[in-house]
């Protein structure tokens, strides 16, 4: 049944229903992943460990169980039912989290973060190819723009709610449960964020997963619905490199920034401005929440606006992010007051959630049908590979081995920020003219 064919009666909730679950439960993923940056102080203070062995757990830890599944997960998303790759991936997940609360030293908080990092890598490229087929193209970039306000959500109600809860928690001590023993406020967090979590999940049992041919297929043209298999495909888009290429690394770049301010943020907040969990929480988490979703907003309204003139609105909206990154990355350079540090790390959340949707869009749009799962799952692996296994370590790199001074991490950030977004501004535009040749052969 696909969802774009309703009449003008049918309410926003029941048309979008879909997406709205799929974005809760990427909204819980990413919350899942996004927690540890909270948990850095009382890490450090339970494990003794250092600030580059923490970036290893907001970073390396996740993307390398990530990219070792990713790509077999968007074959699967290919060729069996989406609902319930993502489905069983959001159960495992939820365990992955929970399992990091019974960890008894730094190896098994390394050994869950393995855990979820391969369990997330299935929802990415099952929800993005799923969504096409629910949604007309009409639709599409609404339905997208739903599903990739997840991380923003995700993002800040893991700053808002758990900086809240930890802060609950720590007031409190050890807690004891029955049959799991006694934990520290930090664990219990951990266990909350993954048993809520499951609920979404368990709703993807309601939305089915029916393939539609594309259009191509439909006006008698197969070549562009046809199964590729995974080195065909990968043939297939190394050929078209301008596009391709081009717009995963480009899009790397500004995921880089993404994974370095959110990882680094709250610590720097706390380090350089002396705010507590709870302050980070809703002064940081809060600016997260709204801002992230005004640039989810934007992107598809800009995008329509531009469609007045260009044939390619959706890659000229994305390539607008990347310039506003540089811009809002030097001014945090210089930021001094507390209020300036926020309002700079607000508006880099837009500039870098800005592009998302439009970019998950653009792909759709180029790649063909049965091409997909595996064109997404490609994109997140090197989008993911990049930013999450650079971006966290770049930082603590910066300050223990160039400036020798801990204490320097907002300048650290700015740095990566800044150099990061013009890559990422170069790459982009290239990936411009490669969308077009890919639209004009669709076409």
């Amino acid at each position: 049944m696909m969802v774009g064919g309703g009449t003008l009666r049918e309410s926003v909730l029941r048309v979008y229903y879909a997406a709205i679950i799929l974005t809760l439960v990427y909204c819980f993923a990413f919350a899942d992943r996004q927690i540890f940056n909270q948990l850095v102080g009382p890490i450090q203070r339970d494990f003794a460990a250092t600030d580059l062995e923490i970036s290893y757990l907001l970073g390396p830890a996740f993307i390398f169980s990530y990219v070792l599944v990713a790509l077999p997960a968007g074959w699967c998303a290919d060729r069996f039912n989406r609902s319930h790759l993502i489905l069983f991936a959001g159960i495992a997940w939820g365990i992955g989290t929970m399992s990091a609360a019974l960890a008894d030293g730094y190896t098994g908080l390394f050994v869950s973060r393995l855990f979820v990092g391969a369990s997330e890598a299935f929802l990415y490229p099952a929800g993005m190819s799923l969504i096409p087929d629910l949604y007309d193209r009409k639709r599409l970039p609404v339905a997208t723009s739903i599903f990739l306000l997840a991380p923003p959500l995700g993002g800040g109600f893991a700053l808002l709610g758990g900086g809240l809860v930890l802060e609950a928690t720590d007031s409190l001590g050890t807690i004891a449960l029955p049959l799991i023993g006694t934990l520290q406020g930090w664990q219990l967090t951990l266990i909350v964020v993954g048993i809520v979590g499951l609920i979404p999940v368990l709703l993807m049992t309601t939305i089915p997963d029916r393939r539609r041919p594309s259009a191509a297929a439909t006006a008698g043209s197969a070549g562009h619905d046809e199964d590729y298999g995974f080195w065909r495909g990968t043939l297939y888009m190394a050929k078209r490199w301008r596009f391709y290429i081009m717009f995963f690394f480009g899009m790397s770049c500004s995921s880089m920034v993404m994974t370095t301010v959110s990882a680094w943020a709250p610590t720097y907040l706390a380090r350089t401005f002396g705010l507590n969990h709870a302050q980070i929480g809703t002064h940081y988490g809060t600016l997260v929440l709204v801002l992230g979703i005004a640039g989810g907003i934007a992107a598809p309204l800009i995008s329509a606006g531009l469609g007045r003139w260009s044939k390619d609105p959706t890659m000229q909206t994305v390539r607008l992010g990347p310039f506003m990154l540089v811009a809002f990355a030097t001014l945090l350079i210089f930021a001094q007051s507390q209020e300036m540090a926020l309002l700079c790390l607000a508006l880099l959340t837009f500039s870098y959630t800005f592009p998302m949707s439009m970019a998950s869009t653009s792909l759709q749009l180029a790649a063909p049908a049965r091409l997909r799962g595996t064109a997404s799952a490609y994109y997140f692996v090197i989008v993911s590979l990049v930013g999450y296994g650079i971006g966290p370590t770049g930082v603590p790199l910066l300050t223990e081995k160039v400036f020798h001074d801990p204490s320097r991490i907002g300048e650290a950030m700015a740095i990566i920020s800044a150099a990061f977004g013009l890559c990422s501004a170069v790459l982009l535009s290239i990936a411009v003219r490669g969308f077009r040749l890919e639209r004009e052969r669709d076409a």
